[in-house]
């Protein structure tokens, strides 16, 4: 089937058989979890490589729905264009966001407190498992399931503006358990996820989104081994 560029063929059907292949990818991360906890003691590692399979089940629920129902070539279909416009600016805007947002979190007066996430990074494995998720294989799909496959869908539906916010709030939400569900952590997630969106818009690449996205998370990442090591 051909695609006009920027406008999906998927539907919101699509997007709810996707949804429903959620589930079964949770359930089977969960119990590889439990299975792996036995043979890795650290937390950290466990979470982050059952993070990886979702990750990877998600994203093969979408790679095997775009090719049955459409003929996609996935990486196509998910607008993954390698260069793009202004790369080099796309790789600065992650870390220029992250202090932006680090500023915002002071205004808004979020205290430092204990979350879940914070349990999982108590040796030095879990903190590189988690770190290297974090800024590599996280961004990449977090990307082509909001940015590659949501975004098209809803910015077709509810404009640019609506578009980019219907898919920043599932974005943050997905990661309020992390953060014991902080609204300003929330707000801030929401709106890094709009530049995200931004920058998939403006560059036409999930490529770039992607980039943008680690580098964001690279920054915290760094920023929080320093402070630790201080």
């Amino acid at each position: 089937m051909e695609r006009r560029d920027g406008e999906p063929v998927w539907s919101y059907e699509d997007l709810g058989i996707l949804l429903g292949a959620v589930l079964p990818c949770l359930v089977f991360a969960a119990i590889s979890a439990k299975g792996l906890s036995y043979l890795v003691p650290q937390k950290g590692v466990v979470a982050a490589l059952s993070q990886m399979l979702i990750y990877i089940g998600v994203a093969g629920s979408l790679y095997f729905m775009l090719q049955a129902r459409y003929g996609l070539e996935f990486w196509a279909a998910m607008d993954w264009r390698v260069p793009w416009r202004r790369m080099m600016l796309t790789g600065l805007i992650g870390p220029a966001l992250a202090i932006g947002m680090s500023i915002l979190a002071f205004f808004l007066g979020i205290r430092r407190e204990p979350f879940p996430i914070d349990s999982l990074m108590t040796d030095r494995a879990s903190v590189l498992a988690i770190g290297f998720a974090a800024t590599t294989i996280g961004p990449v799909f977090e990307e082509l399931i909001f940015r590659g496959f949501v975004q098209p869908l809803f910015v077709h539906s509810l404009g640019l503006v609506g578009g980019l916010l219907a898919t920043a709030m599932p974005f943050a939400l997905l990661h309020g358990p992390q953060y014991n569900w902080n609204w300003q952590l929330l707000v801030i997630l929401t709106i890094a996820s709009v530049v995200f969106g931004i920058v998939r818009h403006v560059t036409g690449s999930t490529a770039a989104s992607s980039l943008t996205h680690a580098a964001y998370n690279l920054t915290f990442m760094l920023g929080m081994i320093l402070k630790e090591t201080n």
